[in-house]
């Protein structure tokens, strides 16, 4: 009994890379949110102590504020970034290293473009933590 091989070309699933790319922004996005609190706060607080302000102030799910944005910028950066890069294998060869970097420079210039917008309201969503509930833009 021989066995033969399937001659079928295999599909590339390029939109698992970005499902897990917002996956992990759901498990990451606390650690960002205090990051970006950290990069534009006034005072001179601590990762620790702003983590303990938030939660004291607003609670638990005050972490999780501009989860949407997060998750966006996620789909729309990652799903760009290996979409193109996997239909860009048929146009720029990637049996070289020299292809591989310039297929990964071009798909991630692109994801990063179409990225910025989701980013830019990302930031501004984790930003509205620090300013009292009647200024929040929500």
């Amino acid at each position: 009994m021989t066995l033969v091989a399937d001659k079928t070309k295999r599909e590339g699933r390029w939109y698992f890379g970005g499902l897990a790319s917002a996956g992990a922004a759901c498990c990451t996005h606390p650690l960002d949110l205090i990051k970006v609190t950290l990069q534009t706060q006034q005072g001179k607080l601590s990762a620790v102590q702003i983590t303990i302000k938030i939660l004291r102030e607003q609670g638990i799910f005050a972490l999780y504020n501009g989860l949407s944005a997060s998750i966006l910028r996620q789909l729309t950066y990652s799903l760009t970034r290996f979409g193109i890069y996997e239909s860009g294998k048929s146009f720029i060869p990637t049996d070289t290293f020299t292809g591989k970097v310039i297929l990964a420079a071009l798909s991630g210039t692109a994801g990063g473009i179409v990225g910025t917008p989701a980013d830019m309201v990302n930031v501004r969503m984790q930003n509205d933590v620090k300013l009292p509930p009647e200024q929040r833009r929500k």
